[in-house]
């Protein structure tokens, strides 16, 4: 019988530990339809934040991004003009950086005239180990009450006017626009 070197029964078991969490993922309940469990969020002023609290009543446009990551980079200035457009009243668009410095996240969104709402993920607890999001830009549609409506991988242009119009026709509750 062969002996499994040291090194490797700890890679194995470190390996199986990579996934433990004293939180199920809420990746496991992102239905399209169905109620987003809470969503705790820290604001770059450390101040904590509740996405569906928080924002409830609005269309949320949940943005999870990253400084280091060029597709959300891009995809930033769209989203400020799409905050600029909407009407604050009826939606929110939101932020959520993914990343370990905070003063980095600041000086790009100053760079860049960035002033919707912005979060920030150190190490990615959220993003990744509970939303289970391993690819940027990723944003989430979440309709006034609290459902996820959509879920988006990759950047958009969210200034366009079609999309505007869909997310209107959203906000009146046309949920098949999105089709």
């Amino acid at each position: 019988m062969r002996r499994v070197p040291a090194a490797a029964a700890i890679l194995l078991s470190a390996l199986a530990l990579l996934g433990c969490s004293d939180q199920a993922p809420i990746s496991d309940k992102l239905e399209i339809g169905a109620p987003l469990p809470a969503i705790e969020l820290q604001r770059l002023d450390g101040a904590p934040a509740d996405a569906l609290r928080d924002y409830r009543g609005k269309l949320v446009v949940l943005n999870l991004w990253a400084t280091w990551c060029e597709p959300c980079r891009r995809e930033m200035p769209n989203l400020q003009r799409l905050s600029e457009t909407l009407d604050g009243a009826r939606f929110a668009v939101i932020g959520l950086a993914q990343d370990e410095d905070d003063h980095l996240v600041r000086e790009y969104l100053i760079d860049k005239d960035v002033d919707f709402a912005q979060h920030i993920d150190r190490g990615g607890q959220l993003t990744q180990q509970r939303l289970g999001v391993r690819v940027f830009p990723y944003t989430l549609l979440i309709a006034p009450d609290g459902r996820l409506i959509q879920r988006i991988t990759g950047p958009r242009e969210w200034q366009r006017e079609e999309v505007i119009r869909l997310l209107e026709r959203v906000y009146a509750g046309d949920y098949a626009a999105l089709r």
